[in-house]
């Protein structure tokens, strides 16, 4: 089966979630591109500096994330008197998603922590009147897919057709000797028999609650000082004194970044993060998923629980059925994320291009191919939409094959089909 890759490469080669559209050719941003981090798997980091001119902005886009990571960008000054602010944007560099600044921040650093799943961008920026060099540390959590839940419920003895007691079957029986007894005598009897077997199972109620405490996610109480003594008469000295004033500065941030990291990695690396802990990070712009669809259908099942016996034969098909979905779930953040862009570049360009005649015609160009990359990537989305729904299809009927050997017959009749409606109907353009 083609990835999904293939449809963010071809599809989107326009769009390509780049850096937040522009007109303003003076706005050169910095790539900031994420590499795999060297203790955790599956996250990734990035650590780098750079200095803020005096009267001036930095621009920078962060690459390498997916949707499924969670990413906190920290931001800070080498010194302990400079002031940085920072912006972080969505789509377009002037649609600011929130502001954060050093001298209101509790530890003097900046950290953003949001999902995305185009390229991030942020702005810095500062009212001090000299030039500040300053870090950025990015990192990327582990990707977490698990916020869709579950739909299977414990199946109950109706749904697995359990076969009627031995007792009613004898009495049944009876009933039909004492019939035939009738007609060998020769009476002629009208018996009207009316035999209502009402089997009344009992009803369970049973409630899959999933929890996953991640206990000692607990914030590190911390505190700097940092003593700034009068200047020293020797201009060597007072560069040395300043110099290690900085060291100290960034070696404290640093450690105390580091230490949120390993908390932050720790606790989504389990994929089963606290729902209070990823309800910290933004999401930038609604087309992200971020919870259980509205209306997803339950649906009963032998094995609800992979911790059981009957794990085995589920594992693979149940593990097939969630990588499915979960690419279903992709495609669909790929089409809105890139909706959502290519309306805003639009809307950004119509509304500024009549300012200027020059900016006017370089827009007139740039929007016939946005244009024609919103009909490129309609065309991809509903060939890899038929695509993955075959595939989701075929977890499906990999389920009802394990539903089948224990008891429960026609599951995808009855069940299966009823949640492939719910997607075939959740996931379109």
């Amino acid at each position: 089966m083609k990835t999904i890759i293939t449809l963010v490469f071809v599809a989107f080669s326009y769009v390509g979630f780049a850096q937040p559209f522009t007109l303003d050719k003076k706005i050169k941003p910095t790539k900031l591109e994420l590499a795999e981090h060297p203790e955790y798997k599956g996250a990734k980091y990035l650590e780098g500096s750079t200095t803020l001119m005096k009267d001036s902005i930095n621009y920078h886009y962060v690459k390498g994330h997916d949707v499924f990571q969670y990413v906190d960008i920290f931001i800070f000054a080498n010194d302990a008197k400079s002031n940085l602010s920072a912006d972080i944007v969505f789509n377009t560099w002037s649609n600011v998603e929130e502001t954060q600044k050093t001298a209101t921040s509790k530890d003097g650093y900046i950290n953003f922590k949001v999902r995305s799943y185009q390229d991030i961008g942020f702005i810095v920026s500062s009212e001090e009147a000299y030039d500040i060099p300053y870090t950025v540390v990015v990192n990327a959590s582990p990707e977490v897919k698990n916020y869709l839940g579950s739909p299977f419920v414990k199946a109950t003895e109706k749904d697995l057709d359990i076969e009627t007691p031995v007792g009613k079957v004898d009495s049944a029986k009876t009933v039909e000797s004492n019939l035939w007894i009738f007609i060998i005598i020769g009476v002629l009897l009208l018996v009207v028999g009316l035999l209502a077997g009402k089997l009344m199972s009992r009803k369970k109620t049973m409630l899959f609650l999933l929890l996953l405490a991640i206990h000692g996610v607990s914030t590190l109480s911390y505190g700097q000082t940092v003593g700034i003594e009068r200047a020293r008469e020797s201009n060597l000295e007072t560069e040395i004194f300043h110099r290690r004033e900085r060291n100290s500065v960034n070696a404290t941030i640093n450690g105390h970044i580091d230490s949120q990291i390993n908390t932050i990695n720790k606790a989504f690396e389990t994929e089963k993060a606290l729902e209070d802990f990823a309800n910290a990070y933004r999401n930038l712009g609604s087309c992200l998923g971020s919870g259980t669809p509205p209306g997803q259908p339950r649906i009963p099942s032998f094995c609800n629980d992979e911790e059981n016996a009957c794990a085995d034969c589920f594992r693979s098909a149940r593990a097939e059925f969630n990588r499915t979905r979960y690419n279903l779930e992709k495609l669909q953040t790929i089409y809105n994320c890139s909706k959502a862009y290519t309306d805003a570049a639009v809307a950004l360009g119509d509304n500024t291009s009549g300012y200027h005649g020059v900016v006017g015609i370089v827009w007139q160009s740039q929007r016939r191919g946005i244009m024609r990359s919103i009909e490129e990537v309609d065309k991809a989305y509903d060939l890899k939409r038929v695509e993955m729904l075959e595939s989701f299809h075929d977890s499906l009927m990999a389920l009802d094959a394990c539903e089948r050997a224990h008891g429960l017959e026609d599951w995808y009749d009855r069940f299966g089909v009823m949640f492939y409606n719910f997607v075939e109907m959740r996931y379109h353009r």
